[in-house]
């Protein structure tokens, strides 16, 4: 379904965002009108002086030659007079560091806000909108620890957006909450659909060298004595399976090798999985389209809006954009809607748990 090239050069992008609403913090989408982006980030590096350098990038799919002319007329226009947009999100911003500092009693404020509009790749062409600024005082700092979050408590997540919380290099995470999604060393990532509780989202971190510069030096003697060990063993190993004496290496013996199915058929590059872009970086009309495949080809309408946690209007809007790009095809069985891929065999077992038999009329 392509955009029109006036929809997105009217669209007032200062869009962001996170404003208060009754249960908590909002965000909005992308625009007044009615486009939205197909991928929001947001990302927040925490500083150890509670300063966050925040990052909202809005990614909106070039999928055809109106959306990319429409996001070319939108770049030029953010190029030629950025201040337009920059103003309008610094003051909602600004709102939003005025109830948390109600909430928190840290003075705040937001500063350095920038814009800029790009086309980037991943996976497929995406015009992006990014929005940096610096939030001051946005983590608690309590003796020598960050306590990050109570300045977003109750925001919500819709399905297209992702929160990530950084914190600085050093320190270590004391507590997460609510579970992320995703964890690294130095930061933790929230997905959409979801909304926080009243204290959440929260992480607590702490210097990794907390505990004292004793048990540093007994890390360290300890680590030595660990590689030592790891050097002797090594040797033997080499030694015991023909690598040194000039030999031939030897294979190892079949209970030193891991058989599990997954990692075989990752060493083998056969993982199913392998090359599937990421979840949030899919459209709307992706995710259908998986959904479909990994499950024959065939679901119930209804099962699609409860897989992909939609309400019944978008899953309907989405699928009627895909049958009419001829990606899908659609029939009822009884009072059911059941979406298929072309060329799916509908005369088998219904795997969307109907009678399978009535193939029906085709939805309207």
């Amino acid at each position: 379904m392509g955009r029109s090239a006036g929809t997105l050069v009217v669209v007032f992008v200062a869009i962001a965002l996170l404003v208060p609403t009754a249960t908590g913090v909002g965000f909005g989408s992308l625009g007044q009108q009615s486009v939205d982006a197909d991928v929001v980030v947001m990302t927040a590096d925490v500083d150890t002086d509670g300063t966050a350098d925040w990052t909202v990038a809005y990614r909106i799919r070039l999928d055809d030659d109106n959306a990319t002319q429409a996001f070319e007329d939108l770049r030029a226009d953010i190029q030629t007079n950025p201040a337009a947009y920059t103003d309008r999100f610094k003051n909602r911003m600004q709102r939003t560091a005025g109830a948390a500092e109600n909430a928190t009693g840290r003075e705040m404020a937001i500063e350095n806000v920038t814009v800029n509009a790009r086309e980037e790749t991943f996976g497929q062409t995406y015009g992006v909108i990014t929005y940096r600024f610096q939030w001051t005082n946005f983590a608690g700092v309590s003796s020598d620890r960050l306590e990050i979050g109570d300045a977003l408590s109750g925001l919500f997540l819709d399905s297209e957006t992702s929160l990530t919380v950084r914190w600085p290099a050093g320190y270590q995470a004391d507590s997460v909450a609510p579970q992320a999604d995703e964890r690294e060393n130095a930061s933790a990532t929230w997905r959409g659909q979801q909304t926080f509780g009243e204290s959440e989202p929260r992480v607590v971190v702490s210097p990794e060298d907390s505990a004292g510069s004793d048990s540093g030096s007994n890390g360290l003697l300890v680590g030595g004595f660990l590689a030592l060990v790891g050097i002797i063993a090594g040797a033997y190993a080499l030694r015991r399976y023909g690598i040194l004496g000039g030999g031939a290496p030897a294979e190892p013996p079949a209970s030193m090798v891991d058989s599990d199915d997954s990692e075989a058929e990752a060493a083998a590059g056969t993982d199913p999985d392998a090359g599937t872009p990421p979840a949030e970086l899919l459209s709307n009309e992706e995710q259908v389209l998986q959904l479909l495949e990994s499950n024959g080809g065939r679901l119930k309408q209804q099962q699609v809006a409860g897989e992909l946690d939609w309400t019944d209007a978008k899953t309907s809007q989405v699928i009627g954009g895909l049958r009419d790009e001829d990606k899908v095809e659609t029939f009822r069985i009884g009072r059911e809607n059941v979406v298929t891929l072309p060329d799916t065999d509908v005369t088998g077992g219904d795997s969307g748990g109907g009678d399978g038999t009535d193939s029906g009329d085709e939805t309207q």
